[in-house]
């Protein structure tokens, strides 16, 4: 779960009414509402684009008792999140390659 900040948590003093109005005001526009006539349409990708650069693989979506049990025993570990559920779906392949 998310940890919720205070103001003089994130900032080390409390926010002004206008710097709390500004906050609020960058939430409003809808997407229909932003101008973007200003920036030009890209028909053809540049030379060079490479598609999937940055791709990381699929999303895996764990229940909520084992994204909590993962996460306490990470936590437990000090270890990455991601690394402990790495390591233990490898083992889990191995003992399947081996049940075969």
């Amino acid at each position: 779960m998310l940890k919720h900040f205070t103001d003089e948590e994130l900032f080390r003093r409390p926010l002004s009414e206008l710097q709390k109005n500004e906050i609020a005001l960058l939430g409003q526009p809808h997407v229909d509402e932003i101008d973007t006539s200003d920036i030009p349409e890209i028909r053809e990708l540049p030379a060079g684009t490479v598609r999937g650069k940055f791709y990381r693989g699929a999303t895996v979506h764990l229940t909520e008792e084992l994204r909590q049990y993962f996460a306490d025993l990470s936590h437990r570990k000090g270890v990455p999140l991601n690394d402990l559920v790495n390591d233990t779906l490898l083992k889990a392949v191995a003992v399947a390659e081996v049940a075969r």
